[in-house]
């Protein structure tokens, strides 16, 4: 069980501001796939929405740094590694939207309209998981026992997973139902995969705390 101490607490503000930061760039990238996808966008205003997505990247990468120096002393040694690898893969999802985006207006891909509204509801699904992982993480650090006792909010993680696990399936043929050529075809694919690998890392950031609650069973 955690030792709740007055530096604990600030640690715990270093969380909240870090994931602010990533609950931000996530909205930015959902928010670029929206210009992306309207009728009539210019480069311009793509490129402005990917800036959007690099500066909450950047300054989510500047609060992961308070994190982990701040973690100097507190906790025990497991728990502050497991803390640490915790806080670093949530800042992958960060991290993704910008390769995505970047990737998006470097090679100037124009996905295929009739992949666009589910990729969207995809994106949708995603960030509603974030938010439960967030108040996950909450709970982790402040309201450690009522998390212990009842794990409910990692499986609805792992539930949503399984929806945008669903669709992606759904998607993937198809893909391959689409008269374009076979690398276009694994272009399109390997694309959707990067962004629905941003779920997967959700819930694999569920299943280090899931992990970190069974270490300390008893």
């Amino acid at each position: 069980m955690f030792s709740i101490t007055r530096k604990n607490k600030d640690i715990s503000k270093y969380f909240y501001d870090h994931q602010e930061d990533v609950a931000l760039c996530f909205e930015k990238f959902e928010s670029f796939f929206n210009i992306l996808f309207k009728e009539g966008t210019t480069k311009d205003e793509l490129e402005s929405a990917k800036v959007c997505v690099e500066n909450a990247e950047g300054a989510a990468d500047r609060e992961l740094r308070h994190v982990v120096d701040a973690m100097s002393g507190s906790f025990l040694p497991s728990t502050r590694k497991t803390l640490i690898k915790l806080v670093q893969s949530t800042d992958e999802i960060a991290n993704t939207c910008e390769e995505i985006v970047c990737q998006i207006v470097l090679e100037k891909i124009v996905i295929p309209a009739n992949l666009r509204p589910d990729m969207l509801k995809i994106i949708a699904i995603t960030e509603g998981q974030l938010e439960i992982l967030f108040k996950a993480i909450d709970k982790l650090l402040n309201d450690y026992k009522s998390l212990d006792k009842n794990r409910k909010i990692l499986d609805d993680i792992r539930q949503e997973e399984s929806r945008v696990d669903a669709i992606e399936a759904m998607l993937h043929a198809r893909i391959f139902d689409l008269d374009i050529s076979l690398t276009e075809k694994v272009y399109y694919k390997d694309l959707l995969e990067k962004i629905c690998d941003i779920s997967d890392t959700i819930e694999d950031v569920s299943d280090q705390i899931q992990v970190l609650l069974v270490e300390r069973e008893g």
